[in-house]
């Protein structure tokens, strides 16, 4: 069963789920453009960011960037709870974002109850307050959790993210470094020096998805960036590495429901 409430408009989103009893494939991987914090209260899970596996305990708060692929895998049946929440720092004026070391993705809240109160206080404010009130709150809530952070000096690694299979890591890496020129994936495998078939069978038992995926997503997901700052879609198009502009517009409307030129920045 799960208890929870949610808000969601333009990139900002609060959760907080309690379930019993989850399937370890009850997340799938997936990417966006906001940033996003999760609370981990409870549970046998652990969260993959890219490359990399963080087992997962009480009090920990995950912290993923815009664009990193990541999900939540359920080692054990059991009941599990975290609080979620996605913001974007800039449009929604969150303070000391920018202050978090580069590479830092997992920390403990344990023995800070300054910084676990904010959480708690997302729940009272969400229940109490009007819808509007509650978006305007968000924002000011979420700082203070940074400043209590840097105050705090929480921000200390809790634990380094096991590898993955370091083949997933290499072919990781040389997408990331050229996602916007022509990719081929049996032209990868072969610079990997294994088959394309044991390629794909290693993504889908690592990351849960495929590789074409994996690119196709990420490039929509530059492609909306660039397109939010005003970038013409068909600029956009070819930047992102997509072939043509038919590819590029079908892809764009199957993941984001709208045309390109419907997030244009005004």
């Amino acid at each position: 069963m799960v208890h929870q409430y949610i808000q969601t408009t333009d990139r900002v989103f609060f959760k907080h789920e309690i379930s019993e009893d989850l399937p370890c494939d009850a997340y799938s991987m997936h990417t966006h453009n906001a940033y996003e914090l999760i609370y981990f209260l409870d549970g046998d899970a652990s969260h993959v960011i890219e490359d990399r596996k963080y087992k997962l305990k009480r009090g920990d708060l995950i912290l993923i960037r815009p664009m990193s692929y990541h999900f939540i895998r359920i080692e054990g049946r059991a009941r599990y709870e975290r609080y979620d929440i996605l913001f974007d720092p800039k449009a929604h004026g969150v303070e000391g974002v920018e202050g978090i070391p580069e590479g830092l993705e997992v920390v403990s809240l344990a023995g800070n109850p300054l910084a676990e109160d904010v959480f708690r206080r997302c729940d009272a404010y969400r229940l109490s307050c009007s819808e509007e009130i509650f978006l305007r709150l968000l924002p000011h809530l979420i700082s203070e959790l940074f400043l209590n952070l840097h105050t705090a000096g929480n921000l200390n690694p809790t634990a380094e993210g096991a590898k993955l299979s370091p083949l997933i890591s290499e072919f990781l890496g040389y997408v990331n470094r050229h996602l916007c020129s022509p990719l081929d994936i049996g032209q990868i495998a072969d610079r990997l020096y294994v088959s394309e078939s044991y390629l794909f069978r290693l993504f889908k038992k690592e990351l849960h998805q495929t590789p074409q995926k994996y690119i196709r997503e990420k490039r929509l997901m530059m492609a909306e960036k660039m397109l939010s700052e005003g970038e013409r879609p068909t600029a956009v198009c070819t930047r992102c590495g997509f072939s043509d502009y038919t590819t590029f517009y079908r892809n764009y409307v199957g993941f984001f429901g709208c045309p390109p030129s419907e997030r244009e920045k005004s």
